[in-house]
């Protein structure tokens, strides 16, 4: 039960920072018992980089799916819009990835 300080972002998503002290149940110099307590916490006004990256992933899904839709209206190739398709479908499984690690880490508080 060492002490840390905390970032807690405007997305709700926290994360530790730095060392502040050690709890007394550690005897060792130098070294933590793992578990982590909250010495201050400070509230930051970005959001996390999973929200950021989710934010990304999204717009390219959306450019994705206009770049599609115009394509179809003008009858282009059509092997150009199946690898964008595919390229789609592969931004999707990155955005599960990112909700599962997103759910993973709050179940782990």
């Amino acid at each position: 039960m060492c002490f840390y300080d905390q970032q807690i972002f405007t997305c709700g998503d926290h994360k530790w920072g730095r060392f502040r002290a050690h709890c007394n149940k550690e005897y060792r110099t130098g070294e933590t018992c793992g578990m982590k307590l909250i010495f201050e916490a400070s509230r930051v006004g970005t959001k996390c980089q999973m929200c950021k990256k989710h934010e990304v992933i999204w717009r390219k899904i959306a450019q994705a799916h206009e770049r599609v839709k115009r394509w179809e209206s003008e009858g282009i190739n059509p092997v150009s819009t199946d690898k964008e398709w595919d390229n789609i479908a592969q931004w999707q499984r990155e955005l599960q990835d990112i909700n599962m690690m997103r759910h993973t880490k709050m179940r782990s508080i």
